[in-house]
């Protein structure tokens, strides 16, 4: 069994329908009085299989769908035939497929949106555990390409027994085990086979995908047109919902498809107006029924007063109830549909170290914002929430960019000799799924849940879910300096932050300085350690363009990063130390590192001053290669940085940008995805 396959199987909810007539009940297909005589035997071989399964879709077809004429659903040995078209570029290769035969291509194989159902036969010599995960990797992979689907179905079969499979978006996996000669599977897989016709209360009808053109001609851009409800003013009492057709929308991204089911799509074109808001972007997110907060709500908050630069924007939510039939399952989730206004690149396509700088200097200017000026705290700072979003590209609005903003100061500002509006920034803050707001839905009865995060990125303390203890050998014990501030951010920002956080050297930390501390709970300074572990994994992972490969280091220091970007090795020695501080639960009320804000400043301060000092130095704007670096160890993979999706979308988006350049010369409004977490320095 692969890697890849034991970690979806793990991730998966598995359990089991009650019974035949549960699962009947469940695929809600006809009664189906009379069926077609197609006998199972105690054994059945895998070509006799694929004999009864065909002979049992044209009997449906022919009962049911023969008008209006529809296709034949038919069932192929696909072997280790690769399906095109996966948003994730994934090689899974599910060796059940069922699809409509004109979707097969002479060579038998179709775009995975195309697949109808996927599944396994059980291969000899894996383990019942091993095959399983194999068909339920399947069912993962068809939840993440076909986003009009709430439920997809799979199999794994063997000469004794089939097990039918159901994949439910943001719930997980449901089985039944029947075998072969049991009196009752014949009408069930015929209920089977007849939803793969008619996907029922399984399907989304709000997508549609878009025919698909030159699909010999990779790669394969497969589009879909999502239509969204918008409320029109109010007649008479009532608020009627007009449909709005959102057509060619290109799938960028999808995860979680038994979690947080995600799916982003991005505009192959200007966008969708929606009330006079252009929609670049449509992500849909499967959430729980009863979370504190949603991401609508973080982002008006955000966005109430003033538009907040480096922040995406939402110009359409609708919260769309899952279907009735799932309700026996005690699913308890519901969909979020989001039209955005702005699109990014993934943080690890951002081409050079000097861009990786600013843009790290920026999302904590953003993080430091949203938390002193709107009480709001991210909580997921992730490789895939932080994008690149670089002022060429920019295409906001052009007041967004004059507002005034008492304290908020991105990166060119200190470091442009012409002048600039401190509000230009390279950086998108995506994904407020997990966020919250300080001072609302504080009472008991809203859940608050305080280990949120993508696990490689999470600060210790919240891993932990409690503050980082305090060392027992008293050489560690020591509170980090409060670095100077560079001439050029003490000239231009204001002089609280000076005030605040004047100039200290490193102390001991002694027990006199504790004091009953406070409950613990996710903070500022959390998100800000989260960015040093985004920043660290970029630099980890950039290979340097023309340059030769060397692999990243396990367990020895040197190494972690290319000998090309060796200086930055110092940066990260001065930020590791500014972390290696005694965490500020455990200091007096008086103390200044106790400010929820000290890493933010001493970050800003520290990677400041290196642009500064190594601005112009040639490592600075050494661009990346289109491939990630490999690690010592083969088995450990690291993904590339973006899809195909991703990469031919970018590709298209600067066309466009340099063609409207050309002809206006004007500001564009930026163009929101989430990516994957990996690199590629053309997205």
């Amino acid at each position: 069994m692969s890697t890849e396959h034991s970690t979806v199987a793990a991730q998966a909810p598995v359990d089991n329908f009650e019974n035949a007539d549960h699962f009947f009940k469940f695929l809600g297909t006809p009664k189906f009085e009379e069926l077609p005589n197609v006998p199972f035997s105690a054994k059945v071989s895998r070509s006799k299989f694929f004999e009864n399964a065909n002979s049992m879709s044209e009997s449906i077809k022919e009962k049911y769908f023969k008008e209006p004429p529809s296709g034949l659903v038919v069932f192929k040995d696909t072997g280790n035939k690769v399906p095109r078209g996966h948003v994730t570029d994934t090689q899974c290769r599910p060796n059940i497929t069922a699809a409509f035969k004109d979707d097969f291509s002479s060579n038998d194989t179709t775009f995975w949106p195309s697949i109808r159902m996927a599944g396994e036969w059980a291969s000899k010599g894996s383990t019942p555990e091993a095959q399983e995960a194999e068909a339920i990797s399947d069912l993962h992979d068809l939840l993440l390409a076909r986003p009009d689907l709430y439920v997809a179905q799979g199999m794994l079969a063997s000469e004794d027994s089939m097990m039918f499979l159901v994949g439910i978006g943001g719930f997980g996996i449901r089985r039944l085990n029947m075998r072969w000669d049991d009196e009752g599977l014949s009408k069930l897989l015929y209920a089977f086979i007849y939803r793969t016709y008619d996907p029922g209360h399984f399907a989304d009808l709000s997508y549609k995908l878009d025919p698909i053109v030159d699909e010999d001609d990779p790669p394969h851009r497969l589009t879909w047109t999502i239509t969204i409800g918008v409320k029109s003013r109010e007649v008479g009492g009532a608020t009627p919902e007009r449909l709005v057709p959102c057509p060619n929308f290109l799938p960028l991204y999808a995860s979680s498809p038994f979690g947080t089911r995600t799916h982003v799509f991005a505009a192959n074109g200007e966008g969708v107006d929606v009330d006079g808001e252009k929609l670049t972007v449509l992500k849909d997110q499967v959430c729980r029924i009863h979370s504190r907060f949603d991401e609508h709500e973080i982002l008006e908050l955000v966005h109430k007063s003033k538009r907040v630069p480096g922040v995406v924007e939402a110009v359409y939510h609708k919260s769309i109830k899952l279907p009735s039939q799932l309700d026996d399952l005690d699913v308890e989730r519901v969909k979020h549909r989001y039209g955005l206004r702005q699109l990014g690149r993934p943080f690890a396509s951002i081409p050079n170290v000097k861009e990786m700088l600013k843009v790290a200097f920026d999302i904590v200017e953003v993080l430091r914002f949203l938390r002193t000026e709107r009480n709001i705290l991210h909580r997921d700072i992730s490789i895939g929430n932080v994008l690149y979003a670089p002022p060429s590209e920019d295409k906001q609005d052009p007041d967004t960019s004059t507002q005034d903003y008492e304290d908020l100061f991105f990166s060119d500002y200190f470091l442009s000799d012409s002048p600039r509006r401190p509000h230009t920034t390279s950086v998108l803050l995506v994904d407020f799924n997990h966020a919250e707001h300080l001072t609302s839905k504080t009472e008991g009865h809203h859940e608050r849940v305080e280990r949120t995060g993508t696990a490689v990125f999470m600060a210790r303390a919240v891993e932990l879910g409690k503050p980082v203890a305090i060392p027992k050998f008293k050489g560690y014990q020591f509170l980090s300096p409060i670095p100077s501030a560079p001439n050029k951010y003490a000239q231009k920002c204001p002089n609280t932050r000076l005030k605040k956080f004047p100039e200290k050297p490193k102390e001991v930390f002694t027990k006199a300085e504790n004091s009953a501390p406070s409950p613990w709970r996710h903070e500022l300074d959390h998100d800000v350690e989260s960015v040093f572990w985004l920043m660290l994994y970029w630099a980890m992972t950039a290979q340097p363009k023309d340059m030769p490969a060397e692999r990243i280091a396990g367990e020895e220091a040197e190494g972690t990063i290319h000998s090309t970007f060796e200086p930055l090795n110092d940066l990260f020695q001065q930020l590791a130390e500014i972390l290696s501080s005694i965490d500020r639960h455990w200091l007096h009320a008086s103390e200044t590192r106790n400010n929820p804000e000290y890493f933010a400043e001493a970050f800003q301060r520290l990677i400041l001053q290196f642009l500064i000092e190594h601005g112009d130095h040639s490592f600075m704007n050494h661009r990346i290669g289109p491939n990630p670096r490999k690690p010592e160890r083969d088995n450990v993979d690291v993904p590339r940085s973006s899809t195909t999706n991703q990469i031919s979308h970018a590709s298209s988006q600067a066309k466009r940008a340099s063609n409207t350049d050309e002809q206006s010369g004007s500001k564009r409004r930026r163009t929101t995805q989430e990516p994957q977490t990996d690199r590629n320095s053309e997205n």
